[in-house]
């Protein structure tokens, strides 16, 4: 009997450490299904679907989502892998708002991104002066992001035909959060006929909930005290 409830006992634990490591590794990591959004509806060029989607990403894997790596050069025309807004005559850049829809709330702890680049056109449409900011309601309501390690502007890509973007990698202290946005926007001087601006991709990253690991860890961990007392 005793040997049966330590098995028993021993399984238990086991299960529950078990358990823990694929749900701890789901809830960690890169964000999957983001859904980017925007004001500027009409006139754009390329696809904002693919700022998240991981086209364009150099991997490995290649053009799948990675918080590494390069991203290929600018392409809205018939390769899609980035996006860029309208032109000013249609909307300011300054009132460019574009959000990023998690498909729930996450401990969020940063992001890779990756600016227009390739050539010179390119990099002067590419985000330079931004704030960001999150909810932790869908949208409800939004708080700016004022760690240290939160950008006011991201890097200029590459101004060198073909040339590849590498990522800027951010951390900040960690957040609840379903949504982000940036606002306050700039671009890298393009004027005239160029004042666009845009981005060529994005990819957030979370970090581990303690509660469940820690529980069936103390759980698991119990069982085996159970087990010394019999």
């Amino acid at each position: 009997m005793k040997l049966a409830i330590t098995h028993l006992v021993l399984s238990t634990a086991t299960f529950g450490l078990m358990l823990a490591v694929p749900q701890n590794a789901q809830a960690s990591g890169l964000i999957r299904n983001v859904t980017p959004t925007t004001n500027f509806t009409t006139g754009t060029l390329g696809s904002l679907a693919a700022t998240t989607n991981g086209v364009g990403l150099q991997g490995p894997p290649l053009n799948k989502p990675t918080l590494t790596g390069t991203h290929a050069a600018t392409n809205t025309g018939a390769n899609i892998n980035a996006w860029r807004s309208a032109l000013n005559s249609a909307f300011p850049i300054s009132s460019l708002t574009i959000g990023f829809a998690f498909n729930r709330i996450y401990n969020l702890a940063g992001f890779s991104f990756w600016n227009l680049g390739g050539d010179a056109t390119a990099a002067n449409q590419g985000i330079n002066a931004v704030t960001i900011q999150y909810s932790s309601n869908n949208g409800g309501t939004w708080t700016t992001l004022t760690d240290s390690g939160v950008p006011a502007s991201f890097s200029k890509g590459p101004a060198t035909v073909g040339g590849v973007v590498s990522a800027q990698q951010v951390s900040f202290s960690p957040v609840y959060a379903t949504n982000v946005r940036f606002i306050n926007m700039s671009n890298y001087g393009a004027t005239g006929n160029n004042y666009r601006l845009g981005f060529n991709e994005i990819q957030f990253t979370s970090i581990p909930e303690p509660s469940t690991t820690l529980a069936l860890l103390a759980f698991g961990l119990a069982a085996v005290g159970l087990r010394k007392r019999i």
